[in-house]
């Protein structure tokens, strides 16, 4: 699906199609829920249509076998189950399956997601393809971070950056999409970081309530550091990426009314907060973000977090 945002860059690269010019390896780099991995399927697919247009045809062999799930043409290295690195033998594995020939489409596409999961073996397997390149092949890498590549491996790919749409953009689609109001669209593209895909899912899953309990519970616990157990209990309900990004969200949200003066309608009337002491909390809830995939104990973290939250008034 090429959402509304996305447009400059699909045009860019059918562009490139037309006139023979794709790029051996692409790099598509974006946010969470800016729709990279849809801009990266709708790539692939365009590439192995057996048809001429704009998208996809959908009906063709290939589109059928890629909807099946089945296309021989087709290669993808992701995160297997329980594993945290993309390893050297799936790339291997990949780059074997680049010199067969084609049997349907016109090419074949490879896509790596995320790349950033790629270890320093699988990358370096994956550079020396780049380096001498087959030619029938297109390989597709998506990543949120790509600074945590080789740039080695970077300096070989086309970059496409996708960026979130502006808010009114954002959220002018959100509404649309969902049927929901102006403002329940705004407000749910506030609590998904702008992210409107990301906005969408919380609304069809009934998060917005969640993200405003949270809001409620930071505001209520200013200054009441007894209160400070039962919160945490509370919102060890959530996942914990999802809370630590919500945490991030409200306190830029508090440093940015603090510096602007402008009052927050879930911190308390008349709250002044220290400034350095909000944006060292942001810090640690996207640091603490980025832990929430490991071992380290959640709930010590947050607890510890929500308490150095309620002293800010003190």
């Amino acid at each position: 699906m090429i959402y509304p945002w996305l447009a400059p860059l699909w045009k860019r690269f059918l562009e490139q199609l037309d006139q023979n010019r794709m790029a051996h390896a692409i790099l598509i780099c974006g946010p969470e829920g800016s729709g990279k991995r849809d801009l990266s399927r709708s790539m692939a697919a365009r590439l192995l249509c057996l048809e001429e247009g704009q998208f996809a045809c959908g009906h063709c062999r290939s589109c059928r076998l890629l909807e099946g799930g089945a296309h021989p043409e087709l290669f993808t290295a992701t995160l297997l189950e329980t594993k945290k690195q993309i390893g050297v033998d799936q790339v291997r594995e990949l780059i074997d399956t680049l010199y067969l020939t084609t049997t349907i489409s016109p090419r074949k596409v490879v896509e790596i997601f995320p790349a950033e999961a790629l270890n320093a073996h699988s990358a370096n397997a994956l550079l020396k393809n780049l380096e001498e390149p087959t030619g029938d092949a297109v390989i597709l890498l998506t990543c949120s971070n790509p600074n945590r590549l080789p740039v080695t491996l970077r300096s070989r790919c086309q970059k496409v950056t996708v960026d979130l749409p502006a808010p009114d953009e954002g959220a002018a689609w959100l509404a649309a999409s969902t049927g929901v109001s102006a403002s329940e669209a705004d407000s749910a593209l506030q609590a998904a970081g702008l992210s409107p895909l990301l906005a969408q899912r919380m609304l069809k899953e009934g998060l917005l309530e969640d993200y405003a309990a949270v809001q409620k519970g930071l505001g209520e616990s200013l200054g009441k550091p007894r209160s400070v157990s039962l919160l945490a209990g509370r919102f060890a309900d959530f996942e914990p990426a999802g809370i630590w990004k919500w945490l991030s969200l409200n306190t830029a949200a508090a440093l940015r009314s603090a510096v602007s003066g402008e009052s927050l309608p879930w911190l308390p009337e008349g709250t002044r907060l220290n400034q350095r002491a909000l944006a060292g909390l942001q810090q640690e809830a996207d640091r603490f973000r980025f832990l929430s995939n490991t071992g380290v104990r959640q709930d010590l973290l947050l607890q510890e977090w929500l308490i150095k939250w309620s002293g800010l008034t003190n």
